[in-house]
């Protein structure tokens, strides 16, 4: 039997104890440390689920990940990225049979709040002006993608991107206004308190470098193997860990699904997308201008509200896929010159203050970690005299008939943006449910609103 000590090794370590009564039982996880938060919160809960101790060890990408494996000192190892994981298990440190994914992460671009340099796309971090700082060991990643970016300056006469050993400097940099951008994972991000924003690369652009899977595994030497692998398959299966997870601003998948979106559920709501913008235009008469739809995904509603209107209307996503679906969908109806497409993220929207005479967002709110802050966010760009119309539902032009094809357990106000009466968390499938719009724009500091519940629960904001 292995001696678990917490301070076991000589390379940076940060240790915490997550414990119950003795006499349950005590596993180490091992794991990078930008995932320490998150995973403390995880581990936290199957703690006082199970009644069993959990020790997790926080290591420094790369080597402390790989002198943690060879060490074998570990029950539960989760590596790094989806190199490592082969190494890991080609080495064999880890029991590959054991693998559960319980979260995934994307290459994106990680920006100051509110995007000062309007950096959209791969092509604007390419920019000579711009200045980029990633990592030395996410170089060679790059030089398939970017490869202007990783030449030495004496190659391109110009130094196009800072190499950093160090992630915490790199977002330091970023916050000072020293750089422009930081080419990196997703969650280098996720619990930065500096509400940095994050736009994730293209399958297009980043390709196999696009997206990675976080697995844990067991070890060969695990002394309490029942006990880790329900605490692996907690992590990747529960409820609890899953909202968690999202609460810090992890992936819990690839993101992959976005073609099924637009060929299925979207076109699915095609006339529902129409009846919510008629009922915007015929309540607010707001016909010229400019519009963002926020949660825009695939562009339905987006399309819907340029093809019924005069206004110049901008769709909002945080996933790349869908935006490329949805410039394609304008481009096929002959309305790109009025519509826009821009991939961003709804907590840190790249517009200036007043810029919008209509904000609508149909359906987004109950995705997203920080509510309060997406509404400030809206309130903050929408126009004095300008109206925001926010929520889900059918809208109250959708027929009752047709509202039960879409939900036949029945038409609630509730569904729109939680969960029915009798239901509970578990039968949601929004993983952060509305559950008080008053609550929401209060905390906002947003005083002229209304609640509307016809058609849906939204709320009608103006400024």
């Amino acid at each position: 039997m292995r001696s678990k000590t917490p301070l076991l090794f000589c390379f940076s370590l940060g240790v915490i104890d997550l414990c119950l009564p003795i006499h349950a039982a005590t596993l180490d996880l091992g794991a990078p440390d930008q995932f320490e938060s998150a995973l403390c919160e995880a581990a936290g809960a199957f703690v006082e689920q199970s009644g069993h101790r959990v020790r997790i060890h926080c290591v420094p990408v790369p080597a402390g990940a790989f002198e943690m494996a060879r060490a074998g000192d570990m029950d539960i190892i989760i590596p790094p990225c989806n190199e490592s994981t082969k190494v890991f298990c080609d080495e064999g440190w880890v029991r590959p049979e054991t693998g559960k994914r319980i979260l995934c992460r994307r290459m994106a671009m990680i920006l100051p709040p509110r995007n000062p340099e309007g950096i959209t796309g791969l092509a604007d971090i390419l920019r000579p002006e711009v200045k980029v700082a990633s990592l030395n060991v996410l170089r060679e990643r790059m030089e398939k993608f970017a490869p202007s970016l990783c030449l030495d300056a004496h190659e391109s006469g110009d130094i196009m991107a800072i190499w950093l050993r160090d992630g915490d400097l790199m977002m330091d940099l970023l916050a000072n206004g020293t750089i422009d951008a930081v080419l990196a994972w997703d969650t280098f991000a996720a619990d930065d308190p500096r509400n940095f924003v994050v736009i994730r690369l293209p399958r297009a652009d980043a390709k196999d470098q696009a997206c990675a899977a976080i697995t844990a595994f067991l070890t060969p030497g695990c002394d309490e193997p029942e006990v880790a692998q329900e605490l692996v398959n907690f992590l990747s299966e529960s409820l609890a860990a899953q909202d968690i997870f999202l609460k810090h601003g992890y992936m819990l998948d690839d993101g992959g699904d976005v073609t099924w979106y637009d060929e299925y559920a979207a076109r699915r709501f095609q006339k529902v997308y129409e009846n919510v913008c008629q009922q915007v235009i015929d309540d607010y008469g707001i016909v010229e201008g400019v519009a963002l739809d926020i949660g825009c995904g695939p562009g339905q509603m987006t399309l819907a509200l340029a093809e019924m209107t005069d206004l110049e209307v901008t769709g909002v996503d945080i996933e790349p896929e869908a935006i490329a679906i949805a410039q394609r969908h304008a481009a096929e109806a002959g309305l790109s010159s009025r519509l826009r497409f821009v991939c961003a993220d709804a907590h840190s929207l790249p517009f200036p203050d007043n810029c919008a005479d209509l904000v609508v967002s149909r359906g987004t709110l109950s995705f997203l970690r920080d509510q309060v802050l997406a509404i400030r966010e809206v309130y903050r760009v929408l126009k004095p005299g300008g109206v925001a119309f926010l929520g889900g539902g059918m809208g109250r032009y959708t027929p009752e008939e047709e509202a039960r094809k879409l939900y036949p357990k029945g038409v609630y106000p509730e569904i729109a943006m939680g969960w029915g009466p009798g239901e509970t968390r578990e039968d949601s499938i929004f993983p952060f449910p509305v559950r008080s719009f008053e609550v929401l724009v209060t905390k906002a500091g947003i005083s002229d609103y209304k609640m509307i519940n016809e058609g849906g629960r939204w709320v009608e904001i103006r400024k």
